[in-house]
């Protein structure tokens, strides 16, 4: 009886901090392909914005209104 439960809970312990590393690195790569290219388009946005609003800057010092 006590062989029984010990080796359940050697299983069980096996199980909960062991991990399949095959699985792993395949969710990992689903997650930077997944979210990877977030950052680069944060940064097209960004200097989109910056583009825009330089633009606009400059477009007001020559017509010389402020804004």
């Amino acid at each position: 009886m006590s062989a029984n439960i010990l080796d359940r809970f050697r299983a069980w312990f096996i199980d909960t901090f062991t991990y399949e590393s095959g699985q792993h690195a395949a969710d990992a790569m689903a997650d930077v392909t997944r979210w990877g290219w977030l950052p680069a388009l944060s940064g097209v946005a960004v200097g989109g914005e910056y583009a825009r609003q330089s633009h606009a800057e400059s477009a007001a010092q020559r017509s010389g209104m402020s804004g």
